[in-house]
């Protein structure tokens, strides 16, 4: 019998180095870092990441524990983690793979707390990191939707597995520990779709990253003495983690993006080590789901181009992919699909092109000066008289083509594709200049940011995040 795809995975974490890592991966670590800490500030001023703080004093200070970002007070390995995993998620500033997971709030914190407490270096963050989200970029890869579609919020359930890898990385497990640290990760994971929408949720969902985070750093802590072997079939198994959380052990799909019934669980560890998923990660700019976000570049591109204003506009067509016109999950949307409503995309388009662009995370705003934007009578009108959302089978995940016609009578269009969004370190920075205007001590407090994260692979130990986030 083959090995498992724990067993694979634990085999191949378990020797890598940094001098291992592709400069594309360490350039791509280091972004996913950057864009993660720049979310942690801007976090550390929300309610919602002071409230956490508190919560973890409160309930789990430990003086000789983890740092808590921005306070510099320390609370337990696992409190920590899921303060600081909250405030990182706060901010609203989320990397996103597969629309539907999230991973830099789980796996940053993890990594840093660990790294932390193990006493680790930069170095030994970015293979963590890497490897973290590599292998969850790879379970979750073509089962997305037929997770969504049992009613499990994708993000926590892969999220959960990510970190219990990177934890474990850095607590030095050797592969039989990594293998029960992911064994136990699939038993630790949760997460429902219950919390929000038209099922009346009421906010559960901000806590499934720090949870996933918290959860996967306990199951890689259960795993260090080696006392719970765990199962290398955890994953594949009849009755393991992907029978659970997609309904079928054996591959079988119920709904995927580009149509297809059937995944090859062999494909999820084919060239592991060789080719990296990980540097497809887009990173969301806009507080909306992450497919909003080509929708809006795209229409503000074009209407640059051709020098249109909203008022010449007479129909505004997006075609996209089906699933994304069905957000959270195909069995549960949260809206219907064909009826223009304010927070979908037909709303953030409208909005892009009567006011010249959406508000982006912590900075720069559109729209009238102190109103609230949900009421823009113009972006409304605009949105349910001239907004076509098209749902396309097959079409290419986070990749919009878009069809403008105008009073005239003439027609412009364009696509946006995915690899666009594909941004390396240097670019990440770049677009992080709209969110200066919210991020606490501006433009010198994110330079000096930039610059320590940019260094990543010198930290000897974390007090250099810590210090850069605390100013």
């Amino acid at each position: 019998m083959a090995d498992s795809i724990s067993r694979q995975v634990a085999h191949w974490a378990a020797s890598l180095t940094y001098d291992d890592l592709p400069p594309a991966v360490v350039d791509k670590v280091k972004a996913l870092l950057l864009h993660g800490l720049t979310g942690a500030a801007i976090g550390t001023q929300t309610a919602k990441g002071q409230h956490v703080v508190h919560l973890m004093l409160d309930e789990e200070p430990k003086t000789d524990g983890a740092t808590i970002f921005a306070s510099g007070a320390k609370a337990t390995r696992n409190g920590a983690t899921f303060a600081n995993a909250e405030i990182m998620h706060a901010s609203d500033l989320l990397d996103s793979y597969r629309m539907l997971t999230h991973p830099g709030p789980i796996l940053i914190p993890a990594a840093l707390s660990n790294a932390e407490l193990e006493g680790r270096s930069g170095r030994d963050v970015i293979v963590a990191l890497a490897a973290g989200y590599e292998f969850l970029f790879r379970i979750c890869d073509d089962f997305i939707p037929s997770t969504a579609a049992r009613g499990f919020r994708p993000s926590p359930i892969y999220g959960t597995m990510g970190a219990a890898l990177v934890a474990g990385m850095l607590m030095g497990h050797d592969e039989d520990r990594l293998v029960a640290a992911i064994s136990l990760a699939a038993h630790c994971t949760s997460g429902l779709f219950s919390g929000g929408g038209l099922y009346g949720g009421g906010g559960e969902r901000s806590i499934h990253e720090p949870n996933a985070a918290r959860q996967g750093v306990f199951a890689a802590l259960m795993a260090r003495d080696g006392s719970i072997r765990g199962s290398d079939f955890a994953l594949e198994g009849p009755s393991g983690f992907y029978n659970a959380f997609t309904g079928d052990g054996e591959g079988n799909l119920t709904y995927s993006f580009d149509g297809r019934k059937r995944a090859d669980f062999a494909a999820v560890t084919e060239d592991l080590g060789t080719t990296y998923r990980l540097l497809t990660a887009m990173f969301r700019m806009y507080p909306c789901p992450g497919y909003n976000q080509p929708v809006i570049d795209l229409i503000l591109e074009l209407m640059e181009q051709h020098s249109l204003q909203s008022d010449d506009i007479e129909v505004l067509d997006i075609s996209m992919n089906y699933i994304e016109t069905l957000y959270p999950s195909p069995a549960f949307p949260d809206h219907n699909p064909y009826v223009p409503a304010v927070g979908q995309t037909h709303y953030f388009a409208a909005h892009a092109a009567v006011n010249g662009g959406v508000p982006v995370v912590g900075g720069r705003t559109f729209g009238p000066t102190g109103a609230d934007l949900r009421s823009d009578e113009r972006v409304l009108a605009f949105m349910r008289e001239r907004v076509k959302v098209v749902p396309v089978w097959g079409q290419a995940m986070f990749s919009p083509s878009i069809v403008i016609r105008s009073r005239a009578g003439a027609t412009v269009g364009g696509t946006y594709p995915y690899a666009r969004m594909e941004w390396d370190f240097a670019q990440l920075e770049e677009r992080l200049q709209d969110c200066l205007p919210g991020y606490p001590g501006g433009k010198p407090a994110f330079d000096r940011l930039v610059q320590a994260v940019r260094g990543a692979d010198t930290w000897t130990s974390m007090a250099s995040v810590h210090e850069v986030i605390a100013e």
